[in-house]
């Protein structure tokens, strides 16, 4: 009983005359920063004599969360204990600060939170809000409802904190909700919550909400500029994102903008892949004092990269005197985006990635791009052995791995077996099925994906037109272009536009098809053009094969396919001297046909070697090497080994099976090649 009365007993009367010299000490060292001598003087008061205003002890947990003291905090939580003042509001919410920032078990927190006596707004906020910051905003969503069914009223913050819940969530339909409560409760002037709303539906790509939302702002701040922005950018939208960016500086004089506004425009410049704009930005950086910001110096790498710059991003790079996961990953992308695999998994090998589950994905994406599945599965296994669970960024890596790889049932069981898919994951898939010639598969996949509530973007609906222009179901394919803009606003792009041509071409519809480019936004780009030409030589149309490559060499007349495509289709219905007319004037216009190129892997191509891959040239002498050694095996099974005359630097054997049908030959060749 005794200790009872003494837990409870605030402020005793024998006391009374020390707390002001007591109060104005404990002030005096939280201000200094000297919590080591302000834990020592209370460990060495008596306990009768412990200081018992609630005002020390919010100090000394302030102090302690700005100097990351983490153990003094937890010295000064048993004092409070001690004291009796666990149950005052302003101490308990002091506790849920300390121990949201400094505490990495988010789950002690929630204790703390749970046998607090009193919880007021400020003290559900703080869990609504600590949760999303940790990561758990479904946690943060079921909080939110506790506080409801308490009767609690939330204020402007704790919506706040509840829409970047929704947007983490990707939960659009509650993010409605929300918007609805907080117009309800009259804070639809609210910038903080407003600069939410936009992130929220930018995230779930209703970009245009995202806009008419931002235009209603009487006086939208840095902040909620930064939200539409980044709410563009996320979306593709990268010249309108640039256009607000122009506004911002335009009517915010004196604004400077920091590091993730930079970041987001960098973005947007890298993939318009504006290099001149892009260091401009990358000179406002420097003159701003921003240079050695990690966060900044990343997006500059990145943009560099995007631009194809990738020596001046390894410069930066260079120049950077701390590094940490997202520069290294911003490189290693970098070197992944422009086809300089080899330089990836070097890049790899100077890193500590064990921890970083993206510079794992990078590199992966290295592994598709040189088809090095060995190499994929030895990642595959160090990822497994060092981590032991599941990451739904490496699985939905490892699925594009396989995938590219033609190990398409790998792939599926990777996929199958995900805890989580995101729509990564099913991209990957789709494509996977789409590419190996699976394109049953690949719509089928696609209508689960619709079913479980996944939103598809514009990669899938590249995927799914690639697989419906494969299988000649040319409704489907018209339906799911139509479909993008008018169900999920996403507007079609060259790569939707060559699927299509092709689609069309395949069944026949030339003409239907040359009128989608003439009507696309896309019509003075060659690619789209190649694309029919090259069906009109299987289609035999000289007459249209003519004037889609008049169109192609106006576009470019250095374009080498121009003239190969058509010399194609006139050779196909036999005008031979009209196609020599074409070689001939590929020659007098000093046009270049580009030699083939193919790779294979060399020899202990591995993580652990320095080169991965052979490259093998059509103009190279290795190549005729080849096909000189071709030629002289007779049409039964033989083996040829060919020596040069520098003979020490290379060996080949080639191992032939032929057969001879008429005046064919079909050729199986499996060879090796060792470099010394």
């Amino acid at each position: 009983m005794k200790r009872l009365i003494l837990r409870h007993c605030h402020s005793p009367p024998q006391i009374n005359s020390i707390q002001s010299p007591l109060r104005s000490k404990f002030l005096s060292l939280c201000d200094s920063g000297d919590l080591l001598t302000a834990i020592l003087l209370l460990n060495s008061a008596d306990r009768c004599f412990l200081p018992s205003e609630p005002i020390i002890f919010a100090s000394l947990l302030q102090a302690s969360t700005r100097s990351f003291s983490f153990p003094f905090g937890l010295q000064i939580h048993s004092h409070i204990l001690k004291a009796g003042l666990d149950a005052d509001r302003f101490i308990g919410n002091s506790l849920l600060s300390f121990y949201f920032k400094l505490c990495p078990d988010i789950s002690v927190t929630r204790k703390v939170f749970d046998v607090l006596p009193v919880k007021d707004i400020i003290s559900w906020t703080s869990m609504v809000s600590g949760y999303v910051r940790a990561g758990l905003p479904v946690e943060s969503i079921k909080v939110f409802i506790s506080m409801s069914d308490f009767g609690v009223e939330p204020n402007a913050f704790t919506l706040s904190s509840a829409v970047k819940a929704c947007s983490e969530m990707e939960n659009l339909g509650l993010g409605q909700c929300f918007h609805g409560k907080v117009m309800v409760r009259g804070f639809s002037s609210n910038r903080v919550i407003s600069s939410a709303l936009v992130d929220m539906y930018g995230r779930n790509s209703r970009i245009e909400d995202a806009r008419k939302l931002f235009v209603r702002m009487p006086e939208p701040d840095a902040i909620c500029w930064t939200s539409v922005i980044s709410a563009f950018t996320q979306n593709d939208r990268f010249e309108e994102a640039l256009g607000f960016f122009s506004s911002m500086l335009q009517r915010i004089s004196g604004l400077v903008p920091d590091e993730f506004l930079l970041g987001t425009v960098l973005s947007a410049l890298g993939n318009l892949a504006r290099s001149r704009q892009g260091k401009e930005v990358h000179a406002k950086v420097i003159t701003s004092g921003l240079s050695g910001r990690v966060v900044v110096e990343s997006s500059i790498i990145d943009m560099y990269a995007k631009c194809g710059i990738v020596d001046d991003s390894r410069q930066v790079f260079d120049r950077m005197e701390n590094k940490n996961a997202v520069s290294w990953c911003a490189l290693l992308g970098g070197y992944c985006q422009n086809g300089n695999f080899n330089a990836v998994l070097d890049l790899f090998q100077e890193m500590d990635a064990d921890d970083n589950q993206y510079s794992f994905s990078t590199v992966l994406r290295a592994c598709a791009g040189l088809s090095a599945v060995m190499q994929g599965k030895e990642l595959h296994c160090h990822f497994l052995r060092i981590k032991g669970g599941r990451n739904v960024v490496i699985e939905s890596a490892l699925v594009d791995l396989y995938a590219k790889c033609g190990l398409v049932s790998y792939a599926h069981r990777v996929f199958l077996n995900a805890a989580t898919k995101n729509l990564i994951t099913w991209n990957a898939m789709i494509c996977g099925f789409a590419q190996n010639g699976q394109a049953g598969q690949a719509i089928e996949m696609f209508n689960d994906m619709i079913k479980g509530g996944t939103r598809p973007d514009y990669v899938t609906f590249v995927a799914v037109l690639f697989a419906c222009s494969h299988t000649g179901m040319v409704e489907e394919g018209k339906k799911h272009f139509r479909s993008m803009n008018e169900e999920y606003d996403i507007s079609a792009g060259i790569e939707h536009y060559n699927c299509m041509v092709d689609l069309l071409s395949r069944a026949g519809m030339l003409e239907e098809a040359e009128t989608l480019v003439l009507d696309s936004a896309y019509r003075d780009d060659s690619s789209l053009w190649a694309a029919l030409l090259g069906a009109c030589a299987t289609h035999r149309c000289p007459a249209l094969a003519e004037r889609v490559a008049k169109k192609m060499i106006e576009l470019e007349p250095g374009y080498h396919l121009s003239y190969v495509l058509l010399a194609n289709v006139y050779k196909t219905i036999g005008r031979w001297n009209d196609a020599l007319e074409i070689r001939m004037l590929m020659r007098k216009r000093k046009v270049r046909k580009e030699a083939g190129r193919s790779w294979i892997g060399a020899q202990n191509s591995s993580l652990d070697s320095q080169r991965y891959v052979n490259s093998f040239h059509s103009a190279s002498v290795e190549f005729k090497e080849l096909a000189a050694g071709m030629e002289a095996v007779p049409y039964s099974a033989a083996q040829l080994e060919l020596k040069s005359a520098t003979a020490p630097v290379k060996e080949v054997t080639y191992l032939l099976k032929a057969q001879q049908r008429n005046l064919q030959k079909e050729v199986f060749a499996t060879f090796a090649v060792k470099l010394i």
